[in-house]
C-alpha cells in the first residue's frame, strides 16, 4: 500500500506512481465493489492516503492545483484498468474540489476550514428538485439524481433551477451540507454499479448566495474563487471541458480490456495465431491511443489559452466538447471490438472483461459524452462562423 504523501505539493508523476501501486488491491476489490454498489471505505481511505482527491484542491487547503485535463488522463487512465467504478469516483469526486475552488472564499472556508480532507459530491440531474429565491439566497427542496461517491462525502453541489421546478436553464451551483440532505439508495445499474451514484433528497434547505456560483458565467467575469486561488484552472470555462472528468475513466477501462484480451488470447496459442484477433488488438490499441492523444493536445491548448488570459473562442470550446465525446466513442468502439471476440468465457461474471464492458458503456451513456449533441453543436458553430465571414 502506498504511504501517505508527505509534501504539500505533489506532481502528476508522483500520483501516477501511487495509482499504479493501488492496482492490485483495486482488482482484488472490484467484484466486492460491484456487490456493494458503492466504493468500499477501504478504497476511499487508500485514495485519500495517496492524495488522489487533492489534485485540483486549492493549495491554500493543502491541494496540488495540478493541470486540468492531463491529470484526469493520467490517473483515470491507470485506475480504470483495475476497476472502472473506482476510477469514476476518484475522477468525479476530485473534480468537485476544482469547482469549489471557484466559489467565494466564504464557501471554501466553510467546506474545508475545519478539515481539508472533506470530500464533495454533486448531483446535477434534477428529478423533482425545485428552488425559490429568498432574501440572501435560495430555498431548495426535492430530489436530485446520480450523485456518484456520495456515501463518502460531507457536502454536495446541487443545481439550483430557475424559479420553481420548471426552470429550463442550467441554473446556479449551490453547496449543501450532509446535515441537510438524505441519500436515497436508487443505484441499481448494469454498469458502474460500484459507483454508488445514488439520489439526493432535500426536504428544505437554505443556500446562501455566498455558497453559490453561476457555472455558465455568460459575462465571462472571473469566478470569485479565481481572485484568491491563482492557478489558471479556477478560470477555466466549466461547460465545454467538464466532461474530461467523466470521459477519462473510459480510457483506463478500455486499456484494461485490451490488457486482459491480450493475456487471455495469448494463453490460447490457437487463437493467438489468428490474424483476425491480431487485427482486433491492433485496431483497438490504435483507437485507445488516438483518443488519449486527441485529448492531451486539447488539454495543452486549454492551459495555454487560459493561462495567457485569453477568452476561448466558441469554435475552440465546441471542438473541445466534440473531441471529448469522440474520444468516448473511440474507447467504447475499441472495447466492443475486443469484448465481442473473447468467446463464451467473456460473458462470465468472473471475467474482468465482462464488468469492464458494462462499465465503459455506462460511461458512454453520460450526457456529457453524447456524440449526438456534441457533433451537431460543433458543426453548427463552425458553419455559423463561416457564414459570418462571408456575409
Amino acid at each position: 500500500m502506498p504511504e501517505p504523501p508527505t509534501a504539500t505539493r505533489q506532481t502528476i508523476e508522483d500520483l501516477v506512481r501511487r495509482a499504479h501501486e493501488l492496482l492490485p488491491v483495486l482488482r482484488e476489490r472490484a467484484a466486492h465493489t460491484e456487490d456493494l454498489r458503492r466504493i468500499p471505505d477501504e478504497t476511499i481511505t487508500d485514495f485519500k492516503r495517496a492524495g488522489l482527491f487533492r489534485v485540483f484542491q486549492p493549495a491554500r487547503y493543502g491541494g496540488y492545483e495540478l493541470d486540468y485535463g492531463a491529470t484526469q488522463l493520467a490517473l483515470a487512465g491507470v485506475l480504470g484498468q483495475a476497476c472502472g467504478a473506482s476510477a469514476w469516483v476518484q475522477s468525479v469526486v476530485a473534480c468537485h474540489a476544482w469547482l469549489v475552488g471557484m466559489f467565494p472564499e466564504k464557501a471554501q472556508d466553510t467546506v474545508w476550514g475545519d478539515d481539508p480532507e472533506v470530500l464533495v459530491a454533486s448531483s446535477f440531474s434534477r428529478a423533482t428538485g425545485s428552488s425559490r429565491r429568498v432574501d440572501g439566497g435560495y430555498m431548495v427542496e426535492g430530489q436530485w439524481q446520480f450523485s456518484s461517491g456520495v456515501d463518502a462525502c460531507d457536502w454536495v453541489i446541487l443545481t439550483i433551477p430557475g424559479e420553481g421546478a420548471g426552470g429550463v436553464r442550467l441554473g446556479r451551483f449551490g453547496l449543501v451540507p450532509r446535515s441537510s440532505f438524505d441519500i436515497v439508495d436508487t443505484w441499481f445499474a448494469a454498469g458502474l454499479r460500484g459507483s454508488g451514484s445514488k439520489d439526493i433528497l432535500v426536504k428544505e434547505a437554505f443556500i446562501p448566495d455566498e455558497l453559490t456560483i453561476d457555472p455558465v458565467n455568460p459575462s465571462r467575469e472571473l469566478p470569485p474563487g479565481a481572485r484568491i486561488n491563482q492557478s489558471y484552472i479556477y478560470r477555466l470555462p466549466i461547460p465545454p471541458i467538464f466532461p474530461y472528468n467523466v470521459a477519462t475513466p473510459a480510457l483506463g477501462v478500455a486499456r484494461g480490456i485490451l490488457h486482459d484480451y491480450i493475456s487471455q488470447t495469448a494463453a490460447r496459442p490457437d487463437r493467438a495465431a489468428e490474424q483476425t484477433r491480431q487485427m482486433r488488438i491492433a485496431e483497438s490499441a490504435a483507437e485507445i491511443d488516438a483518443g488519449e492523444a486527441l485529448l492531451r493536445v486539447n488539454a495543452d491548448e486549454i492551459k495555454r489559452v487560459v493561462s495567457a488570459g485569453e477568452t476561448p473562442r466558441p469554435q475552440q470550446e465546441a471542438r473541445w466538447r466534440r473531441d471529448l465525446a469522440f474520444a468516448g466513442q473511440l474507447w467504447t468502439r475499441a472495447a466492443d471490438r475486443l469484448a465481442t471476440s473473447v468467446g463464451a468465457h467473456g460473458i462470465l461474471e468472473a471475467n474482468p472483461i465482462h464488468r469492464a464492458l458494462r462499465d465503459v458503456h455506462a460511461i458512454a451513456n453520460h450526457g456529457g459524452l453524447s456524440w449526438d449533441a456534441a457533433g451537431p453543436a460543433y458543426g453548427s458553430t463552425v458553419l455559423q462562423a463561416a457564414a459570418e465571414q462571408t456575409s
